[in-house]
């Protein structure tokens, strides 16, 4: 049997390995063989069988004739590169971000003559362009060292006998290296990420692909209209010979000829009067409004490109009719739409590629091991930092504004809904606002400032000033007094902006139970000090809490109750001292 029979029929269905040697058509399978994995890959492996499979396309005329050669294409490709290569990667483990971490220096410098900024601009054009983009990974003394973009021209696919592909090759001037795709260091050699091709099963599909036919009207146009600025703005004229028998010689047809090509055409030549001879008569020709449809077809086509490759025409200042509002709106879509998916995808496919060997590898250079880390069942995750893309700033004003006024969730709730993780030892405070609406006594849903329910638990303010106080954490400097918190934008407290010794809101009881539960949280009950009349507790972190009852009250009719006294306030000073 011959090696690509024999190939054939390890890999292939019956009914196919038949093509290859009809005597293996009915050979049983063998015994105690089991075959797992996609039942379509023989199927593709069959058309290739281990050789090097070309792009389908002519990958240099995208680049040329519509990258290099149209300025619609140049500007949206470098818009979306620059875009999406602004935004900076974060490193999380779970949900705590890691801000000094090899991969995330290895991203932000994959080389010594690149920025991470260049990698990234660099990788986003090829994938636009192309619709694919590689990446090499070089280790070197058992570390991930550099990362290089490789140019998708030069790069072929080889599909292993599973039909999928089992290594890349590379060929620069009649000279190739072979990627096999062995895992080194944790890590493939060759990362190679495509957009969606609905026929092809090794490469991707390229936006300008799809625009194709709209780039070549827009370039014929330019030319046309280059040619039109060539022959003094005017589409074209005839000289008419006027003479008896309407006939040049050969050597007056040339010699006319040569004189108008060199004397009469180009911008240089416009207005230039023209002297003609004898029986010799100009008649210009006129371009009819029907016939200057071109500059309205130039447009389509325009729009057409942007459309394709995901820019909103607004941006690029092509006319026509535009479907967003103002310039904001069509920044936001832009981002949105185009910029995002495409940095969502890079992320992800960065970090299924790099992150297995920073999660398993030993804690050399700087890299965990995964017994050693606290969390090792975590994987690390690229992620885009949102927070520094300024056209989507009011929408991030927004979703604070919702949820500042979102009373019915807890400050982690707020943080969580706004992408951030919990804040470990958060000081205890309320969530209410000078701003938000007052109502009546007793009828507070605990969102709602209220000017009512006058007993209230001013042990509870002295306890969460006791707290503040002896949590260094919580108050830079810890020396703050209960005076210092009562001070006109105060916020651990959810204070009104008052005077001190003014006023200051009155909480509901409801509100005070919630602030106990939460000071009180895990806390147990420990001998008072001599000469205290309150109680005592210590937190589970060692924080030591004092509540008791005021004894004084001062009121202030026209506002709200004050609850003080002077003994606390005294306290409270020899705490701060």
């Amino acid at each position: 049997m011959s090696l690509i029979s024999e190939a054939l029929s390890r890999w292939l269905p019956d009914s196919l390995v038949a093509l290859g040697d009809s005597r293996s058509a009915t050979r049983p399978p063998s015994a105690g063989v089991i075959n797992k994995g996609t039942a379509t890959g023989p199927l593709i492996a069959y058309q290739t069988l281990g050789e090097p499979v070309w792009a389908p396309r002519d990958y240099s005329a995208f680049a040329r004739e519509g990258f290099m050669q149209n300025a619609i294409v140049y500007r949206c490709v470098r818009m979306i590169a620059e875009a999406a290569a602004s935004i900076p990667l974060l490193l999380y483990e779970g949900t705590n971000e890691i801000e000094d971490h090899p991969l995330i220096g290895l991203i932000r410098r994959p080389s010594l003559d690149h920025t991470g900024t260049d990698f990234l601009e660099a990788w986003y054009g090829f994938l636009l362009v192309s619709g694919n983009a590689y990446v090499e990974a070089v280790a070197l003394d058992g570390e991930l060292r550099e990362l290089h973009i490789l140019r998708p021209d030069r790069m072929k696919v080889i599909p292993g006998v599973d039909g999928w592909p089992e290594g890349y090759e590379y060929t620069v001037y009649g000279r190739s290296v072979r990627f096999l795709d062995d895992v080194v260091e944790g890590v493939r050699p060759i990362l190679h990420v495509r957009l969606f091709h609905p026929v092809n099963d090794h490469y991707g599909m390229s936006p300008i692909e799809a625009a194709a036919t709209a780039i070549d009207i827009h370039n014929t146009a330019s030319g046309w209209n280059k040619a039109l600025l060539d022959n003094s703005a005017r589409p074209s004229g005839a000289l008419v010979y006027a003479a008896s028998n309407g006939q040049m010689t050969d050597e007056q047809f040339t010699r006319l000829k040569d004189e108008l090509e060199t004397n009469f055409q180009g911008a240089r030549a416009a207005g230039r009067p023209l002297l003609l001879e004898g029986g010799l008569d100009w008649k210009p020709l006129s371009l009819s409004p029907k016939d200057m449809d071109f500059i309205e077809a130039k447009n389509a086509a325009a729009r057409e490109i942007a459309l394709a490759i995901g820019v909103p025409p607004m941006l690029l200042g092509i006319p026509g009719d535009n479907t967003y509002s103002n310039y904001q709106e069509a920044q936001r879509a832009f981002w949105r739409q185009t910029v995002l998916p495409l940095v969502n995808r890079t992320a992800r496919a960065l970090s299924s590629w790099l992150g297995p060997a920073f999660e398993t590898r030993p804690a050399l250079g700087g890299r965990l091991r995964a017994a050693e880390s606290p969390s090792a069942n975590v994987r690390l995750e690229l992620r885009p930092d949102l927070d520094q893309i300024e056209a989507l700033a009011p929408e991030r004003d927004a979703l604070w504004k919702r949820l500042e006024g979102a009373s019915f969730l807890t400050a982690d709730e707020k943080r969580a809904a706004a992408g951030y993780a919990a804040k470990p030892d958060s000081s205890p405070s309320l969530k209410y606002r000078e701003d938000q609406p007052r109502v009546p006594a007793g009828q507070s849903g605990g969102g709602q400032w209220t000017d009512g329910d006058r007993v209230a638990m001013a042990k509870i303010i002295q306890g969460a000033a006791r707290y503040l106080l002896r949590n260094p954490k919580v108050l830079k400097p810890a020396e703050k007094t209960l005076e210092d918190l009562l001070k006109p934008g105060g916020k651990e407290l959810g204070v009104r902006a008052a005077r001190a010794g003014d006023d200051i809101r009155t909480l509901e009881r409801s509100e005070f139970e919630k602030l106990k539960s939460d000071l009180l949280d895990g806390a147990t009950e420990v001998p008072a000090p001599k000469g205290y009349d309150g109680k005592a507790y210590q937190r589970p972190d060692g924080t030591l809490l004092g509540i008791r009852e005021s004894k004084k009250i001062w009121r202030n009719p026209r506002r709200s109750e004050i609850y003080r006294s002077n003994v606390d306030r005294k306290r409270l000073q020899d705490t701060q001292k």
